[in-house]
């Protein structure tokens, strides 16, 4: 280290030029305040003393400089670039970093800068003459600062808890935050939140101090506990960053899919809400469990209900022994033997809108105002919209013999007799028929086997009476095929084939699994089927 002998106020002592680690004195030299790191002295009266100087040892942690620049200009943030003691700095995000290393970007934080003022504080210097050079910079006028910022990630989704932020104050402070879990971002200078799926966040900056009435700006649309109001803060725009943590997704082979995947998303998921698509907003609640007895009506506190289920205490739905009034919302109960007591209701209403716009953050608009309240916690399902429906015989004919051939038109010679759909046609009705291809196969002149290809064989019949198949699942029948349309011929092989169409539209459901490890101990959906009758 260098030194330089000085004199003041009767005390000889030297300068050392560099940073101690002791503290406790304070040299009121301002040209040499900075830089002091020990002094050695000796009193006026013991110069002529033989014998050793007296030293004393102090620290002064700050070194304060002051980079020239034209008067209402900034230092741009991330542009100094400067040498103290022949080591190079550099500007980061409102601090000071020497020793840089080029291959990680990382350094040591040698304190603040002050990019409105110039103003370099530095409480880490290397050891030497504390020179500084100033090599390059730039000046920024007329500042861009923000108080909130919203924004997109390029990946989505994201790993929850990964995103954190950071931005630098119009004061020089460097602010910093961090989402949790659920996506809340919650510090003492910034509030905000992520939605992980999308990858859009909204935050807002502010100040640690208790605002003015007409200082505050009203957050409580975040949903955020505790945090309705804040005194908002501007940051520097260009300083604002984030880093966080994005899912990629691997294409699997179209062999292990069993279907080209060139038109699937690469994540495997598509949209569900689309703006002229329809959607259904349900509300579902429990009422009970009551123990019920013949003749008791339970009041289930809502009107206009678009559905009623009572289930058992075994969990099971019981179909029969009460009636219900959806408009007034009560259930009425007529026989309740066999019952597993106590029962439970389940009452839902719901709305069915049309989706007007679709935003990336999941808010939807609708064409129309909902007609029901809907608390927190109520769902928003898609809706597939099928037309006008109704149930029909589209397929009938009859053959000599069956070969088991599902076809939709005979193979091989006609039965000797015909049956009469003109005079008797086949009866079918919304609630009882599904969509299925029915085989009444004659065992005698007058016997015959009722055979659907997916459902198998439901029944057996004869020509002297009507025949109409439960449908187990409605209580409706399949169809009926009435006893007056038989007439005489029959023999044993000939059959009768016919088809049936459900009045609900056919879909593939298919569920898929991610890879990865299990979230959940069980899971389901549920599949609704809603109808609407034409009244004149």
């Amino acid at each position: 280290m260098g030194s330089t002998p000085n004199s003041y106020g009767g005390v000889a002592w030297m300068v050392r030029y560099g940073k101690s680690d002791t503290s406790g004195y304070t040299v009121n030299d301002p040209a040499q305040t900075a830089a002091v790191s020990g002094v050695r002295y000796r009193t006026q009266a013991s110069q002529a003393q033989a014998g050793p100087n007296k030293s004393l040892d102090s620290s002064f942690g700050t070194l304060h400089a002051k980079v020239s620049k034209v008067a209402n200009a900034r230092i741009a943030g991330g542009s100094l670039r400067a040498k103290l003691a022949a080591v190079p700095l550099i500007d980061r995000l409102g601090r000071v970093l020497r020793d840089v290393s080029p291959a990680t970007g990382s350094g040591i934080d040698s304190g603040p800068i002050d990019y409105q003022a110039g103003h370099l504080a530095l409480t880490d210097w290397p050891a030497g003459n504390p020179t500084l050079q100033i090599e390059g910079g730039l000046q920024q006028f007329g500042d861009q600062l923000v108080g909130a910022v919203s924004f997109r990630t390029p990946v989505s989704p994201l790993r929850p808890s990964s995103l954190t932020l950071a931005a630098t104050s119009q004061a020089g402070t460097t602010l910093t935050a961090s989402a949790n879990a659920d996506g809340v971002i919650n510090s003492a200078q910034v509030v905000g939140r992520v939605d992980y799926q999308s990858g859009v966040a909204r935050v807002y900056f502010r100040r640690s101090d208790a605002p003015e009435a007409d200082q505050v700006l009203d957050v409580s649309h975040l949903g955020i506990a505790g945090v309705t109001t804040i005194a908002p803060q501007n940051v520097y725009a260009e300083t604002v960053r984030y880093s966080a943590v994005g899912y990629t997704y691997l294409p699997l082979d179209a062999a292990v899919l069993g279907l080209d995947p060139v038109r699937l998303p690469s994540d495997g998921r598509v949209p569900i809400y689309r703006k002229g698509g329809f959607v259904v907003v349900g509300n579902e609640q429990t009422f009970g469990p009551n123990h019920v007895s013949n003749g008791q009506t339970l009041n289930l506190g809502r009107t206009r209900l678009s559905r009623i289920k009572v289930l058992g205490a075994d969990g099971s739905v019981i179909a029969t022994g009460y009636s219900t009034d959806l408009d007034a919302g009560t259930v009425t109960f007529t026989d309740v033997t066999g019952y597993a007591q106590p029962v439970t209701v389940i009452h839902r209403i719901e709305d069915m809108a049309m989706v007007s716009d679709v935003q990336i953050s999941g808010r939807l608009s609708f064409t129309r105002p909902l007609t029901h309240a809907y608390p927190a916690g109520s769902s928003v399902s898609s809706a597939l919209v099928l037309g006008d429906q109704r149930a029909r015989v589209s397929v009938l004919f009859d053959q000599q013999t069956w070969n088991n051939t599902w076809a939709d038109a005979p193979t091989g010679a006609v039965a000797p007799a015909t049956y009469d759909d003109a005079r008797a046609p086949l009866g079918v009705t919304n609630a009882g028929a599904l969509t299925e291809r029915w085989a009444l196969e004659f065992t005698a002149p007058t016997q015959y086997r009722v055979t659907g290809e997916h459902v198998g064989q439901i029944a057996t019949g004869n020509t002297g009476e009507d025949c109409s198949p439960v449908n187990p699942a409605t209580g409706a029948p399949y169809f009926t095929i009435k006893a007056t349309g038989w007439g005489s011929g029959w023999a044993a092989g000939n059959v009768l084939r016919f088809n049936t169409v459900g009045a609900l539209g056919p879909m593939w459901l298919v569920r898929t699994v991610q890879q990865g490890p299990e979230t959940v101990t069980d899971d389901r959906f549920e599949l609704i089927a809603r109808g609407d009758v034409d009244r004149p």
